[in-house]
């Protein structure tokens, strides 16, 4: 069968729920779309198809995760009667810098039986980015707070079961928020899907909470994940097949479908592996106070052009890297000094790293392949 993308997958199946029922696909087509700016209030519900106007797509796709694609996928929808006329409602999207908060969700009702609440991954801010570091030595961040208030207060508007997702930190939030919600309401969460979503601290995995929830959890990662390896200790998970190699496959318009599933492989390359033991190494070798300040001292350098989205940051690199060098040499000697033997510790630990065997569940082990040597060398 031929290859295929979300995009292609939601320009031919144009059946209804009640003919094809929601799978994993689907899940990751709504997380997508909950990186979209769109053009309503929390306290409207539309058609998905009615937020189809030109006028407002300069404002929908700014700084939006792969914005020409996200801009196709959005079109198929609006066009497809299998999404068109779903009722989108409880919109918001909050960001507070002095919180490090990024914040948004939505909530699709797809038929009178079955709704998905879409939480959305790190966008193109500065301030999202600083809030997956913080992942690393706090526990919980303010968009785990938020997420599990906001699927509280939006269950009673939904109809029939449930299911909640997202992509890169919004699987993270859709765990998060469906492990702390009223054990009254438990039962009508159908599912809960990961989409290379990073984990959570060691201990949370041994938690009532989350044992209670895993059994629910779908979480599925590119054959290179490196974002959803990031404090994965107990998590099953699904390996996809993706176009792209290394980082790049984190994004999800490169993930292949084939029919209605995605292309699944049986084991992550020894790149992926690689990485995670690195960074896992790292984290369990410093303390959470040293994880803090090495992170707030990274983010004070990386900051020091004041860029308030990577797009600017990457545009501003040239002019603000005197900057940034600046601001590495004012910090007092302690400070560089921790700093430097950080990056020191991180570096040995990735040269003494031996690539393990790291697999989802029932699987035999991993391989080298291009996307390994593209990455390792």
């Amino acid at each position: 069968m031929t290859e295929n993308t979300i995009v292609q997958y939601a320009q031919t199946h144009l059946e209804s729920f009640d003919q094809l029922g929601f799978n994993e696909i689907d899940s990751l087509i709504l997380s997508c779309m909950s990186y979209v700016r769109l053009p309503i209030t929390s306290a409207q519900k539309v058609c998905f198809k009615d937020m189809f106007c030109a006028e407002h797509f300069d404002t929908m796709f700014h700084n939006v995760y792969s914005a020409p694609l996200s801009k196709e996928l959005f079109t198929a929808l609006c066009a497809s009667p299998r999404y068109r006329n779903m009722k989108v409602f409880h919109y918001v999207q909050d960001m507070d810098e002095t919180e490090a908060k990024q914040f948004s969700a939505v909530c699709f009702q797809l038929s009178d039986t079955l709704a998905y609440v879409a939480f959305r991954g790190t966008d193109a801010t500065i301030v999202g980015w600083k809030e997956d570091f913080n992942m690393a030595f706090t526990y919980p961040v303010p968009s785990q707070q938020e997420a599990a208030r906001y699927l509280c207060s939006v269950l009673p508007d939904l109809k029939g079961n449930v299911i909640v997702g997202g992509h890169s930190k919004g699987g993270n939030l859709a765990v998060y928020a469906a492990m702390h919600i009223d054990p009254a309401q438990a039962g009508r969460i159908q599912a809960v899907y990961s989409h290379d979503g990073p984990g959570f601290p060691q201990e949370i995995f041994l938690s009532e909470p989350f044992l209670k929830t895993a059994p629910k959890i779908r979480k599925t990662v590119p054959q290179s994940c490196v974002i959803g390896m990031i404090l994965e200790y107990q998590e099953n998970y699904d390996v996809i097949k993706s176009s792209r190699f290394s980082v790049w496959q984190h994004d999800p318009y490169s993930w292949l479908v084939e029919g209605t599933r995605f292309i699944h492989l049986s084991h992550l390359t020894t790149g992926a592996a690689y990485v995670s033991t690195t960074v896992r190494s790292w984290l369990e070798h410093i303390s959470v106070q040293e994880r803090e300040r090495f992170l707030d001292t990274l983010y004070t350098i990386l900051s020091a052009d004041q860029s308030k989205t990577s797009a600017e940051f990457r545009k501003n690199l040239p002019r603000s890297l005197p900057k940034m060098i600046e601001t590495a040499s004012s910090l007092s000697p302690d400070t560089k000094h921790f700093l430097a033997h950080t990056l020191q510790e991180i570096a040995k630990l990735t040269l003494l790293s031996v690539p393990q065997t790291i697999h989802p569940k029932n699987t035999p082990g991993i391989s080298l392949d291009k996307s390994d040597q593209e990455m390792l060398y």
